[in-house]
C-alpha cells in the first residue's frame, strides 16, 4: 500500500494538520531569532544524522497530547568507527504561543524530555531489545512566533511569505555521562509527558500539550540521512494507546513501544555524535591523538599526552 493512503487512514487530512504539522508548504530557513536549547558542543564526530539542513521553519511532526503518544523513535545504523556516545540532537516542533500563557517567560517554558537507547532483539524482524541507556534533561522550549494577520488559521508568517502552524527547533543531550559504547545498530526513542498522555501524565494543562517530535521531511518529501543509515525508512518505533494512530491499526498491540510500518517520508529526525577512546599508543600516532579522546570525552594536548593516557589512564 502506498504511503499516502496509509497516512490518510491514520489521521485524515484534518488530524494530520493538528498532529503532524505543516507538510505541504515550501520550507525556508527562518530568520526569526531562534532560542537555543542546546548544550555546549560535545566532542565527537557525527555517526548518524537525518536532521534537515538548513533547518526549515517547520516540519511534519508527531503530536504527543493530540495523538495520545508516549514515545517515538527509529532504528538506525551508524557510520564510521567512533562508538563512544557523545551527544544526541533531536528535531522538535513547538506550537504554543506566549500570548496564550502570558504569565510565563517570553523566552519559553521548561520541560523535561527523555532520550532512550535500546539494543535490537534477536530475530528476523527488527524488534525492541534491552534498554542500554537513558537520559532526561529539562529544556527551554521556545514559543512559536505569534500569528500574522496575513496568514489564515492563526499561523505565523515567515519572511518569505510562507505561513506555518509550528516552529522547528532542536534540543541536544550530552551523552558522555552514560559512558556508553554504542552498538553499530540501535533503536532510539524520545519520550515526554503531557497533560493526559505520556508514561506519567502531568494531569495539568500547559504549553507542552502543543509540543511535537519533528520528522526528516521538507516540503512533504522525506530527507534521507546525510550520515549513517535509516535501516527501515518505512518504519518507526512508536508508542500510542490508541490503535488507529498506529499505521498497522494496532495489530501489533497498543500502549507499547514497538515497530510500526507506514512511516515512509516521515522518519523521526535525530543526530548522534560519538568519539573514539584511545586504548593503545598506536591510536595516538600519526595525528591520531587529535581524533581520539579519553573515556570522558576530553581531548589530548599532544601525542605524548595521549600515549600517557593509554598507559596509565591519566
Amino acid at each position: 500500500m502506498k504511503r499516502a493512503s496509509k497516512f490518510t487512514v491514520l489521521l485524515s487530512l484534518t488530524a494530520l494538520a493538528a498532529c503532524a504539522g505543516d507538510a505541504t508548504a515550501p520550507q525556508i530557513v527562518v530568520p526569526y531569532a531562534r532560542l537555543s536549547s542546546v548544550v555546549a558542543t560535545v566532542a565527537g564526530v557525527t555517526v548518524y544524522n537525518n536532521i534537515p539542513s538548513p533547518l526549515p521553519g517547520n516540519v511534519p511532526s508527531q503530536g504527543f497530547q493530540c495523538c495520545q503518544t508516549a514515545e517515538l523513535g527509529d532504528h538506525v545504523s551508524l557510520a564510521g568507527t567512533a562508538r563512544r556516545a557523545a551527544s544526541a540532537t533531536v528535531l522538535m516542533s513547538s506550537w504554543s504561543l506566549n500570548s496564550t500563557y502570558p504569565t510565563m517567560s517570553a523566552a519559553g517554558y521548561m520541560h523535561p524530555i527523555t532520550l532512550n537507547l535500546y539494543s535490537l532483539a534477536s530475530g528476523p524482524t527488527p524488534a525492541l531489545g534491552a534498554l542500554i541507556g537513558t537520559i532526561t534533561k529539562t529544556f527551554l522550549i521556545p514559543w512559536r512566533p505569534e500569528a500574522d494577520p496575513a496568514c489564515t488559521g492563526g499561523r505565523w508568517r515567515h519572511s518569505s511569505g510562507t505561513c506555518f502552524s509550528g516552529y522547528a527547533f532542536t534540543i541536544e543531550f550530552d551523552l558522555r555521562s552514560l559512558a556508553l559504547t554504542l552498538p553499530n545498530e540501535f533503536i532510539f526513542g524520545v519520550a515526554f509527558n503531557t497533560n493526559t498522555w505520556g508514561y506519567n501524565p502531568i494531569g495539568q494543562p500547559g504549553p507542552y500539550e502543543s509540543l511535537n517530535v519533528g520528522t526528516a521531511n521538507v516540503g512533504g518529501v522525506g530527507v534521507p540521512p546525510s550520515v549513517g543509515i535509516d535501516v527501515e525508512p518505512g518504519f518507526a518505533f512508536f508508542n500510542t494507546k490508541y490503535g488507529p494512530f498506529y499505521f498497522d491499526g494496532g495489530a501489533g498491540g497498543t500502549g507499547t513501544f514497538r515497530r510500526d510500518g507506514g512511516w515512509l517520508d516521515y522518519s523521526p529526525a535525530a543526530q548522534f555524535t560519538a568519539f573514539s577512546v584511545a586504548t593503545k599508543a598506536d591510536d595516538c600516532k600519526n595525528g591520531g591523538w587529535q581524533s581520539s579522546s579519553r573515556a570522558d570525552g576530553s581531548g589530548f594536548a599532544n601525542q605524548g599526552d595521549c600515549v600517557s593516557y593509554t598507559r596509565n589512564g591519566k
